[in-house]
């Protein structure tokens, strides 16, 4: 059984097709847990993520207990349209345990993104870009949208003529709700900036939210070190483990 929705028809073929047009593309931008590549239909440049084929027991809640991932990246980013590159697809192969997955989207022509080559010193309009990025992030929780993984790689920057335009992808992880002053600093936490650098953006957000500009900035840059803190320990544990 095969699941599929799409915002138009004359992806059909596409959609149709996803696994010869996946298989045949060499423009690959991630692989690893998941695979994204670069994909040519009727020539407009696509983005299709190919998921993890998962272990029974998780094929199972997603199959009958939960929405796959493909599914909440496809609902989600209709929802949030105006935040992230625009949604074209979904397709989910079943057998009867859901297989193989796949979210397509349309390629948001990026500068960059928050890792590369934003936090390196030396960069030219680093603390602009940062103020700008605080008021993107006010802007989805004024939505009501809180990104789960709100991670560097997360974040698309395109630069134009009145500034810069970002985006979030890997979506299928949100919530839907008004957040507290605790949240909005936390939602920061997953950003691996060091803390002059995070504080800019704190500061900006602060500004925008008519927070206390002070505990605000000492609360997102103490969440970020427990992540940071978390992270370290994790990656020293499997260098021990030798995983």
């Amino acid at each position: 059984m095969v699941k599929q929705q799409l915002i138009d028809a004359r992806y059909q073929p596409l959609v149709d097709e996803i696994e010869c047009y996946f298989a045949q593309s060499n423009v690959v931008l991630q692989d690893d847990r998941n695979t994204i590549k670069e994909v040519v239909f009727e020539r407009e440049t696509l983005v299709v993520k190919s998921y993890k084929k998962l272990g029974w027991l998780r094929g199972v809640i997603y199959t009958y207990l939960e929405k796959s991932k493909a599914c909440r990246a496809y609902e989600y980013g209709l929802r949030i349209a105006e935040f992230t590159p625009e949604v074209i697809a979904r397709i989910e192969y079943f057998q009867p345990l859901i297989g193989k997955s796949y979210f397509i989207c349309r390629k948001f022509e990026a500068d960059f993104d928050i890792r590369r080559p934003l936090l390196e010193v030396g960069f030219s309009d680093r603390v602009p870009i940062f103020q700008q990025f605080a008021a993107f992030v006010y802007q989805l929780h004024q939505n009501h949208i809180f990104h789960q993984d709100l991670s560097p790689g997360n974040v698309l920057i395109e630069k134009n003529q009145q500034g810069y335009v970002f985006k979030i992808i890997d979506i299928n992880r949100m919530c839907f709700k008004t957040l507290n002053i605790q949240q909005c600093a936390k939602n920061f936490n997953k950003l691996w900036a060091d803390d002059t650098d995070l504080s800019v953006m704190l500061k900006a957000y602060a500004k925008l939210a008519q927070f206390d500009e002070v505990s605000f900035v000492q609360l997102g840059v103490k969440y970020n070190q427990q992540n940071k803190a978390r992270k370290i320990r994790k990656r020293n544990i499997k260098r021990v483990l030798g995983l």
